[in-house]
């Protein structure tokens, strides 16, 4: 586990390029702050419900709790938007860059999985997540306070995963994210209010010659409530759920921004 400490020069410029959307008429094409649905469309589908909003102003809303989607290997509930199947790329081959202000609204106790890269398969290479569960390396680490946790934790050329901590926020705050994934290389840049701006080191992802995915919204972690194990079954969601007081979940994002080079 790696913890920064202190701003990053480099973490603020990325932000201030993705999150404040200084440079958005170049990145997207039109006059707007934010990827259009249209754009979004052609790349993306859903899991669980449609997360825009009416009219779309580059906010999506997503909550698990809600949607309900299960996967045959999942670990909770999702509501995301994934790379559809006919537009995924090699490791090498992709180069994308994802920014957006994310507002979590999570019950305490809660842990959620905003963000990821895939492997084709069962294999997760880059996922960003927030969590209000005990870990003693992370900047709170504190079950059940409502102080929730940012980390991102990625697998490196050796398939060696390695989290850092990014800020921590409460539910209703927002946090800036934003996520490069540059031909099989990946940073990961979180601005917070109480910690500034920190980031990942630039890390070279294990690849192979499978097709990655990019998904973001809400994948709701759960285990089972008795043996703390990872679980697939939804009845064991709802009971690990029940128990720990979650009775709902939204993620937001605005000013989101999804480009591909």
């Amino acid at each position: 586990m790696s913890v920064s400490t202190k701003p990053l020069q480099r973490g603020l410029s990325l932000l201030c390029a993705g999150l404040l959307a200084a440079c958005a008429h170049a990145q997207t094409g039109t006059n707007t702050a934010f990827t259009s649905q249209e754009g979004l469309n052609k790349l993306f589908e859903a899991e669980g419900n449609s997360p825009f909003t009416s009219p779309y102003d580059g906010t999506l809303n997503f909550s698990a709790f809600t949607s309900r989607f299960t996967t045959a290997n999942g670990h909770g509930y999702r509501n995301e938007l994934k790379i559809a199947k006919k537009s995924r790329l090699p490791i090498e081959q992709t180069h994308e860059h994802f920014s957006a202000i994310v507002t979590p609204t999570l019950p305490n106790g809660a842990r959620t999985i905003v963000a990821q890269y895939h492997v084709e398969g069962l294999e997760t290479i880059v996922k960003v997540y927030v969590q209000d569960t005990e870990d003693g390396q992370l900047l709170d680490g504190k079950s059940g306070n409502g102080v929730f946790d940012v980390v991102a934790k990625m697998s490196d050329s050796s398939g060696k995963d390695a989290a850092t901590a990014l800020g921590t926020v409460r539910s209703g705050e927002s946090f800036g994210l934003d996520i490069r994934f540059e031909h099989g290389d990946a940073t990961v840049a979180v601005k917070t209010a109480r910690h500034g701006s920190l980031q990942t080191a630039r890390t070279r992802i294990k690849g192979d010659k499978r097709n990655i995915y990019f998904k973001f919204g809400d994948y709701l972690q759960a285990v089972d409530p008795d043996t703390k194990e990872l679980t697939s079954s939804p009845a064991r969601w709802d009971e690990y759920f029940r128990r720990n007081g979650i009775d709902g979940s939204r993620i937001s994002f605005s000013r989101m921004i999804f480009v591909r080079d």
